[in-house]
């Protein structure tokens, strides 16, 4: 049988039939804040948080001669990081004017009033669809604020009375300038293996190289070495078979023998406000080598204030909803709030590179 449609009648009497609405869904990617944090999230009873950092050095014993005694060793000194969960939000509006038009794939035209939806009906679809909205709005920033985090270790906080950054201070950051950029794309071997063994010292082993597509073409320029490549008998190019419904997840690209990783490419993107245009996840040009230990991050949800039924209240957690109804102005308002931040589970666990 073909597609089946709703008849109904123009005012001029024509016959028409409506069949259902052509919907177009953007993608969304959650890449980023699902493979870099597998720790457990953590909800808070206050709007900051604060913890203690230190890298421990492995020293060696002294050689020491006959009625002589090692000078003691300094003990190693730590760091304090202090971050205050930044605050998002989104919110929307539903008020008699919303209701007042059909929605969209709604029949029209010359039918039974039976067939028309009442505003009770249409505010409950309006209702149902804010909140996935909002949820999902407040989900999206979250990615952004991870992607942010991992890439360049630097969360700018900029937005309605707010504009500060988060600096994670991320120890393994390297941007190659210049000739440094131009020997990269000749030989990118050599520094990444160069960037695995600093890893390594740090007692760290990197298990995979994710980067843009652009810096994979000049791994892929090497036949020689294109020809080592199990791909795991999968096409280039496809999707991990676990991943491979999800948007932003990366492309298996296969594993080298030499540098033992396994390779991937990740173009996911995502509409910059301030711009007005579409920007990636993991920006152009740079590449992630990462470890067990860098999937191991974890998000803390700060508290948020708020009152409900007269009394102030805080509470804590993923997405905090809001709602209020107002009938002399016939309206109902949705607020999804999050204060969701991404906490390291160790910064010299991965090593982000820029090349281009």
């Amino acid at each position: 049988m073909g597609t089946q449609g709703t008849n109904t009648t123009t005012s001029n009497g024509a016959q028409r039939t409506q069949i259902a609405p052509i919907e177009t869904i953007l993608p969304k990617s959650r890449f980023f804040s699902s493979y870099f944090m597998g720790g457990v999230s953590e909800h808070l009873p206050s709007a900051e948080v604060e913890w203690d950092y230190f890298t421990k050095a492995s020293p060696l014993a002294h050689f020491v001669g006959d009625g002589l005694t090692v000078p003691a060793t300094e003990r190693g000194t730590f760091k304090t990081a202090k971050i205050e969960t930044p605050r998002y939000q989104h919110r929307k509006v539903l008020g008699l004017k919303d209701m007042k038009n059909r929605l969209p794939g709604e029949p029209h035209g010359s039918m039974p009033a039976s067939m028309f939806k009442t505003l009770e009906e249409r505010a409950a679809r309006l209702r149902f669809e804010d909140d996935v909205e909002c949820v999902e709005a407040v989900a999206d920033m979250r990615e952004l604020v991870t992607a942010k985090f991992i890439t360049e270790g630097v969360v700018q906080v900029k937005g309605y009375g707010v504009d500060r950054e988060i600096d994670y201070n991320l120890p393994n950051r390297i941007v190659l300038l210049g000739s440094d950029q131009a020997a990269f794309a000749a030989d990118p071997f050599t520094f990444l293996r160069t960037w695995i063994s600093a890893l390594k010292r740090l007692g760290f082993r990197p298990t995979e190289a994710i980067m843009s597509p652009e810096i994979w073409r000049f791994f892929e320029a090497n036949e020689k070495w294109i020809a080592q490549l199990n791909n795991l008998r999968i096409e280039k190019g496809s999707i991990d078979p676990l991943e491979e419904i999800e948007y932003g997840a990366p492309a298996y690209m296969g594993q080298a023998r030499d540098p033992f990783l396994k390779f991937y490419t990740q173009e996911s993107e995502y509409y910059d406000i301030e711009t007005k245009t579409m920007k990636r996840h993991l920006p152009e040009g740079s590449l992630i080598l990462t470890t067990p230990e860098a999937r191991r991050n974890r998000f803390v949800y700060g508290s948020i204030d708020y009152m409900e039924n007269g009394q102030f209240r805080s509470v804590s957690g993923e997405f905090i909803r809001e709602e209020w109804h107002d009938d002399r102005a016939a309206t109902s308002e949705i607020l999804v709030t999050s204060r969701a931040v991404p906490i390291p589970a160790n910064t010299n666990s991965w090593l982000v590179a820029t090349v281009m």
